[in-house]
């Protein structure tokens, strides 16, 4: 008898054997949905939690490892959900006889019998709750553990477990109802999170505080009768209260993080270079500073800063309320590229004291200038005739650096750029031409911060970082874009405070940082920058707004520049590192106040400037040319000649400019025609200046308009310059001439279509011409793209 009932028991332990493993073989395990989205999640240099986007699914979830849980919340889970977890094989079989015994006696359900790993196997496809549900929850189990190990198990548990909402997860749970970790959780906290999945909706704290007390207090209960906590812990984690609000998700550099999670929708640990201090003073400054200019229709604002040793990005504002709709604030203005307005210009300044074209008492000429029809104006609308290199920089003047742009060679300027990390110059360089300086390209306030930070680290670029991961630099990777030299020499002038754009509540701030900057404004006052540097840090602003709205109240120095010194002022409340030291290769020397060049022994006023020596020694240097002497026959005032006598001549000292110099001081008031004329048959030795065409412009066709009456509206005007030693101009039209000028006026001539040669002679003989072409207006349909037209 015993021997068939054990035969019978082996029968069906066979066939039971044989049907689980049939079942566990055509049950399938949806092992992807054991790793499903997780949050974004930012942190900063400090390991801070900056920022956190719910995952894709719109669920928040937050992975942490298994050891970053306290021990206490791990053993109180184990207690209070399955003593037995490191025991059984997915299924417990004693706790389904008891579950199903206490639900006959109280005739409903009152307890599960369900595993943590059952309970998981749940949580990766939710089903209805009946017994073939639960039959393959139970199957599901034993295939997790087949192919998991418990601590693998249990993690998953914790980062999928339910917590009301859309919240999955202890992590996730914790920062919702905390604000915190789950490693930072106290006692009360540890029990309610244990409780809240066994019926998240019933147990949010968030929504039903007074169930939520219940459901802790009946934890802590189970926790110090099982020797989890004493009493004394117990008491306090009673007194705890729980009357919480959902925490909002914190998100300080919601652009910086919206911009990573698109690119990167599978990375979702992101180890930022962010300073949090640092990001939040500056959102707050920018957002106070804007609300005053409302009345401006100045609505946005960006700011990057830079760490210039490790070139590491400390702070990224994209606007200055990322959920403002009618300021479009969700756009990121610290990688959208704007006109940068005059903020290259120290970059060009640099490539002239590289080249040795200039130095910081150079004089350079602000004139009006038309190249192919391209003529700059300043920002003021107004020339200044000559200007030193440091006034023209720190003065921000447009014309003066078209000049010398076109004098250095624009190509210099745009590959400088290039190897400095600007990405949008991707056209050709004669796309860009001689505009480029004045903000003829479209930049990213990320790149041109960057751009700067090379110049405070010495002329050295360095591509900069904004995730920890890539912060080790390594030296072959540092592009020099200019020579320490001619950094210096840039940063010493850019530092100057008393430029006359300096803001007048800065100066008077005390232990304010020493800041070489810089500002700029784009065509039509669209946008504002302001640009600077410390040892330490380089920061840049830009206000403006995104719709593309003007303000006449917009500009660098005006708008732009305060802010930045605030930033500065925040991030630098005190003077910290001194700058570097002269290179030895730049110097001093005596030149000429007037010419800018050494002098010669007829300057008498001398001034001293910085300039960098070349690399042998010598002097880069040019001799004045402006003053020179003169033999004037003191009966006549005029030049002597020859024939004069001895006693007639006596030697004076002249200041002779070129023609377009002399033309523009003549008309604007200054007198230079006090110099004797040239005598033509005594100029040998004598400098000498050729006149010069101002319009009819070079390489221009002018089309004419025959809907027009008076020739005076529609005539072309015959403009020149000629050396303050000449009196006349005479122009000739085909080898004829048809006026004669003293250069207090220009001269209209309205011929019809046709080409023409045009010739103007001063009073010794020079000569200057220019071809002019004019056509029917009618023909502009016709009109190729290369030709520059100007109708008239």
């Amino acid at each position: 008898m015993l021997k068939r009932y054990m035969y019978r028991l082996f029968v069906v332990l066979l066939y039971g054997f044989t049907a689980l493993l049939l079942s566990l073989a055509f049950i399938t395990l949806p092992e992807d949905k054991l790793s499903p989205h997780q949050a974004y999640r930012f942190y900063d240099r400090n390991d801070q939690l900056i920022a956190t986007l719910i995952a894709e699914d719109e669920t928040f979830r937050m992975h942490i490892p298994l050891k970053k849980i306290s021990p206490l919340f791990i053993k109180t889970l184990l207690t209070h959900e399955d003593q037995y977890f490191y025991s059984h094989f997915g299924v417990n079989p004693l706790s389904i006889i008891r579950a199903a015994f206490s639900n006959l006696k109280e005739g409903r359900v009152v307890s599960g019998g369900s595993t943590i790993t059952m309970q998981l196997a749940r949580m990766i496809e939710r089903r209805d709750r009946n017994l073939w549900s639960k039959i393959i929850e139970a199957l599901r189990a034993i295939r997790l553990e087949l192919k998991y190990s418990k601590d693998e198990i249990l993690a998953h548990y914790l980062a999928l477990a339910p917590y009301g909402g859309n919240i999955e997860g202890v992590q996730a749970a914790s920062y919702s109802y905390f604000g915190k970790p789950a490693s930072e959780l106290s006692i009360g906290e540890i029990a309610l999170l244990v409780g809240i999945p066994k019926s998240p909706t019933k147990y949010r704290p968030d929504r039903h505080p007074e169930r939520a007390i219940i459901v802790r207090n009946s934890i802590l209960v189970k926790m110090v009768d099982n020797g989890l906590i004493n009493k004394l812990q117990y008491e306090r984690g009673l007194r705890e209260p729980v009357d919480v609000k959902r925490k909002r998700l914190r998100n300080i550099i919601p652009h910086f993080a919206w911009m990573n999670r698109l690119e990167t929708p599978k990375k979702y640990i992101y180890r930022t270079t962010i300073d949090e201090n640092i990001q939040v003073r500056v959102t707050k400054l920018l957002k106070n500073y804007i609300a005053t200019l409302e009345d401006y229709n100045i609505t946005n604002a960006s700011a990057v800063v830079i760490d210039n040793k490790t070139s590491e990005v400390r702070a990224v504002v994209g606007s200055v309320d990322y959920f403002s709709v009618d300021a479009l604030g969700a756009n990121n203005g610290a990688f959208i590229p704007r006109s940068p307005g005059s903020t290259l210009k120290p970059f060009l300044y640099g490539i002239g004291f590289q080249d040795g074209a200039i130095a910081e008492k150079t004089i350079l000429y602000d004139i009006p200038i038309n190249y192919a029809g391209y003529s700059p104006e300043n920002y003021s609308k107004e020339f200044t005739g000559t200007v030193t290199v440091d006034e023209a920089l720190t003065e921000s003047l447009n014309v003066v650096a078209v000049r010398l742009s076109r004098k250095l060679g624009y190509k210099k300027l745009y590959n400088l750029l290039k190897k400095g990390g600007v990405s949008s110059l991707n056209k050709p360089v004669d796309y860009y031409g001689l505009p480029l300086v004045l903000g003829g390209v479209e930049l990213k306030l990320v790149e041109l911060v960057n751009l700067y930070s090379g110049l405070a680290r010495g002329g050295v670029y360095r591509s900069f970082k904004t995730m920890k991961e890539n912060k080790i630099f390594k030296k072959e990777e540092d592009v020099r874009i200019l020579s320490k030299e001619a950094t210096w020499l840039v940063s010493h002038i850019m530092k100057d405070v008393e430029r006359p754009d300096f803001p007048e509540s800065w100066m008077f701030t005390k232990n304010r940082p020493d800041i070489a900057w810089k500002t700029g404004t784009s065509y039509a006052h669209q946008d504002a920058w302001s640009v600077g540097f410390t040892p330490e840090y380089t920061i840049g602003v830009w206000l403006g707004n995104f719709n593309g709205s003007l303000s006449k109240g917009l500009s660098g120095s005006g708008t732009a520049a305060p802010v930045l010194f605030d930033i500065f002022q925040a991030c630098l409340p005190s003077v910290r590192k001194s700058w570097s030291k002269r290179p030895e290769a730049v110097v001093n020397r005596k030149v000429c106040m007037v010419s800018g060049k050494t002098p010669s022994r007829f300057c008498k006023n001398l001034v001293s400037e910085l300039y960098i020596k070349d690399l042998d020694g010598k002097t880069i240097s040019e001799n004045c040319d402006i003053h020179q002497e003169i033999a004037v026959d003191i009966r006549s005032g005029k030049q002597a000649v020859s024939e004069t006598p001895k006693k007639y001549i006596r030697k004076k000292i002249y200041e002779i400019w070129p023609s377009e110099v002399a033309t523009f001081l003549y008309k604007h008031g200054v007198p230079v025609r006090k110099v004797p004329p040239y005598e033509s048959s005594s100029m040998a030795g004598q400098k000498y200046y050729d006149p010069v065409i101002l319009s009819p412009v070079k390489n221009t066709i002018y089309y004419k308009r025959f809907d027009k009456v008076d020739p005076e509206d529609h005539g072309i005007k015959l403009s020149c310059a000629i050396t303050n030693r000449c009196r006349k101009g005479f122009w000739f039209l085909n080898n004829k001439i048809i006026a004669e000028t003293d250069l207090s006026k220009d001269i209209i001539i309205n011929p019809g279509p046709g080409e023409y040669d045009i010739m103007l002679l001063d009073d010794t003989g020079g000569k200057a011409t220019v071809k002019l072409t004019i056509k029917d207006s009618r023909e502009l349909i016709e009109q190729k793209p290369e030709e520059n037209p100007k109708e008239y």
